[in-house]
C-alpha cells in the first residue's frame, strides 16, 4: 500500500484515539545524541543510573528495532479542573489522575496491530524505553524545544505526553516547526534551584521533580527549603511558560485529579501505612515514590509550613523508618524554630 496513505490512516485513527497529533520522523542517530553524552559525562543524571546504560542503543532507534525506517510521534494532552487546598502538598498536575503509562500503552498497543495489517515490525515506548523520544517529537514537528529541555507547541505548551512507535514501514516523514521561545527566559528564571542551564539542559542534581520522584533514600539539607510545599514533582517551569498559559485545550478526565487525593490533608498524609499507601495510589503515577518517598516529601513539606499542626504526627514518625525519621527530626526542628520568638514573647 501507498506509504502515505498508511501513514494518513494511522493519524486519523490516532486522533480519534484522543491523540493530540500523530507526526512521523526518520529514524537516524538522535540530535542531540552527543548533547546527552556530555550531559550524562557531567554527572547531570543524579541518581538516574538507568539513563546511563546502553547510550549506543538509546540514541539510535536502529538498535532497538533493527531495520527500524519510522519513528511515529505522538501527543496526547493531561490537564486537571480541580487541585488540592494550598498548604496541603501540591502534586504535578501531570500524576493527578490516573496512570499515563497505562492509558497510552494500552492506545499505542492498539495502534500497533492497526500498523501489523501493513507489514513489518513494530515497537512502542512511552518514556520509559531506550528512545530519545523527545528528539524525534522535534524531528516530528509535534513542538520545539523549549528552554526547559521540555517540548513546546503553541497549543497547550508542554502539557502533553510523548508517546513513540518504532516501525519497519518506511513512513512520509514530517516537517519540525520553528522554535517559539525568541529571548523568553521565563522558565529558566522561575525554576527556584537555578536547575535550567542557558544551553537548555537541566541538571537532575538541582532539580526538585528530581529530589522529589526520582532521589530515594535522604533529600540534602540544602534543598529542603526549596521543595516548598511540593509533595511531588514541579511545575515551576511549565507554569512559568507562555505557551502553556495562552491556551487551553481538551483533555481526558483520566488525568483529573479524584476526590480521595483532592481531599486528603498533609497530617492524613503523614500518617499513611504502607498498605494504604499502595491503595490510595496504586492506579497513579505517585506510587513511583513509593511509601517511604512520599512520607518523606510530605514530612519536608510540613516543616517548611512551620505549623504546629503537625508536630503530634511527626513525632510519631521518629522511632520507625530511618529515612523518614531523619526527615520528620528536621520538620520538628523548623517549626520549633519558627515557634521560638512566639513562645519568647509569652
Amino acid at each position: 500500500m501507498d506509504p502515505s496513505i498508511i501513514k494518513s490512516s494511522v493519524c486519523e485513527i490516532a486522533r480519534d484515539m484522543g491523540f493530540s497529533d500523530c507526526r512521523i520522523a526518520a529514524s537516524k542517530q538522535a540530535s542531540s545524541s552527543e548533547h546527552y553524552i556530555k550531559w550524562l559525562d557531567q554527572g547531570m543524571n543524579a541518581g538516574m543510573e538507568w539513563m546511563a546504560r546502553n547510550v549506543e542503543r538509546r540514541c539510535n532507534p536502529d538498535l532497538v528495532l533493527d531495520g527500524c525506517k519510522s519513528v511515529i510521534c505522538l501527543s496526547f494532552p493531561y490537564g486537571s479542573r480541580s487541585s488540592r487546598d494550598a498548604g496541603e502538598g501540591s502534586i504535578a498536575l501531570y500524576a493527578h489522575g490516573g496512570d499515563y503509562h497505562s492509558l497510552l500503552e494500552s492506545k499505542l498497543n492498539d495502534l500497533c496491530e492497526i500498523l501489523s495489517n501493513y507489514g513489518g515490525e513494530h515497537r512502542f515506548y512511552v518514556d520509559a524505553g531506550p528512545v530519545m523520544e523527545r528528539d524525534f517529537a522535534v524531528d516530528a514537528g509535534i513542538g520545539w524545544r523549549g528552554k526547559s529541555g521540555l517540548v513546546v507547541r503553541e497549543v497547550g505548551g508542554s502539557r502533553f505526553f510523548l508517546g513513540v512507535i518504532l516501525t519497519t514501514l518506511e513512513l512520509p516523514v514530517d516537517i519540525p516547526v520553528r522554535n517559539r521561545c525568541g529571548f523568553c527566559q521565563r522558565c529558566v528564571q522561575s525554576c527556584p534551584t537555578n536547575a535550567i542551564l542557558s544551553d537548555g539542559s537541566v541538571d537532575a542534581r538541582r532539580c526538585l521533580s528530581y529530589w522529589t520522584i526520582e532521589h530515594r533514600g535522604v533529600i540534602p539539607e540544602e534543598w529542603r527549603k526549596a521543595i516548598g510545599d511540593r509533595l511531588y514533582g514541579c511545575d515551576t517551569c511549565s507554569k512559568g511558560c507562555p505557551w502553556t498559559r495562552k491556551t487551553q485545550v481538551p483533555f481526558d478526565n483520566y488525568f483529573s485529579l479524584p476526590k480521595q487525593l483532592r481531599d486528603i490533608s498533609l497530617e492524613k498524609v503523614l500518617s499513611l501505612s504502607e498498605e494504604e499507601f499502595r491503595d490510595l495510589f496504586r492506579n497513579s503515577p505517585i506510587k513511583r515514590v513509593k511509601w517511604q518517598g512520599l512520607i518523606r516529601n510530605a514530612c519536608i513539606v510540613a516543616g517548611n509550613s512551620g505549623n504546629s499542626l503537625y508536630i503530634r504526627a511527626l513525632t510519631s514518625l521518629l522511632n520507625g523508618d530511618d529515612v523518614i525519621s531523619e526527615h520528620a527530626q528536621w520538620a520538628l526542628g523548623q517549626i520549633h524554630q519558627k515557634d521560638a520568638p512566639k513562645r519568647g514573647e509569652s
